[in-house]
């Protein structure tokens, strides 16, 4: 199937750049049109092959630092490669573009609303669809390689609610850079790419309930919560007044969560655990042996 040819009644053979990641059956075919492009959607039949690997762990999502991954082998980090920044400055100046010429053509016409769209106009539209096509595409690679890595390393990896909605709800002016990386990141989109990669390769990746556990607050090594003093934002590194833990504050809370995904599985048969971790699915061959 790598560069080869689909078929379609009444439009004739199509060429086919690539491959799918698992050969099966085609079962359905659909054509969509999305931002001036066609494109078709094969569905397949198939058995997906992946292999996860052994150790259990923690995972902290940010913005600073991608991912902080914590485990009985050490900490590893996972830099925040900030594809929009990349681009930032160039789409400010096609906006800037866009809207000169729209407002000539409002100015022309004299119509606020309904305004004629000229060949050049439509141009500078493209360039910017292009533009954020460009981010979204590097984007989504760099989130299936980096999920894909992490599920061959882990079998068992402790990850944390996120709630991206709130993190940019509020905030304003003040904080719109930081609401732009949060939505950069991509977190939402990374979860459940590992989760249902997790499932393919049969293991597990657990969320834990942020509002409980309060893996930022929390110091991995006396497991106390300090209440008199709560980490802002801001605040990058953790000094624990309890046991005079220090460290880094993304490392803290991976380090909270793999101490919490070892809780989950540890004096407990697989089909237990199984059935907390995801009760809405079959026990199964999947679990852990």
């Amino acid at each position: 199937m790598k560069h080869g040819k689909l078929r379609l009644s009444g439009v004739g053979a199509v060429r086919i750049r690539g491959k799918a990641r698992t050969v099966g059956k085609p079962k359905t075919c659909e054509i969509l049109y999305r931002r001036g492009k066609w494109h078709a959607s094969v569905t397949v039949e198939c058995e997906p092959e992946r292999r996860h690997g052994e150790r259990i762990g923690g995972m902290d999502w940010g913005v600073e630092t991608f991912a902080t991954l914590a485990s009985r082998e050490g900490v590893e980090r996972v830099e925040n490669p900030r594809h929009l920044d990349r681009y930032l400055e160039h789409i400010r100046n096609v906006h800037k573009s866009i809207s000169r010429k729209e407002e000539a053509a409002k100015k022309a016409s004299g119509r606020p609303k309904g305004f004629p769209v000229s060949n050049r106009l439509k141009k500078e539209y493209r360039r910017l669809r292009r533009l954020h096509e460009k981010v979204a595409h590097q984007r989504r690679d760099f989130l299936h390689q980096t999920s894909a890595w992490i599920v061959a390393t882990f079998a068992v990896l402790g990850l944390e609610q996120l709630n991206i909605r709130g993190m940019t709800a509020s905030g304003g002016a003040y904080k719109r850079g930081l609401n732009r990386g949060i939505l950069d990141a991509a977190g939402g989109l990374f979860h459940p790419m590992l989760k249902y990669k997790a499932a393919e390769a049969g293991a597990w990746a657990m969320e834990a309930d942020t509002r409980k556990l309060k893996p930022s607050q929390r110091c991995h090594q006396c497991w106390q919560v300090d209440r008199k003093k709560r980490k802002k934002l801001s605040d990058r590194w953790h000094t624990c007044r309890f046991c005079g833990t220090s460290c880094s504050r993304d490392e803290n809370a991976a380090r909270v969560l793999w101490r919490w995904a070892e809780e989950q599985i540890c004096g407990r048969e697989p089909a237990e655990a199984w059935r907390e971790v995801r009760p809405a699915s079959p026990l199964d061959e999947l679990a852990l042996p």
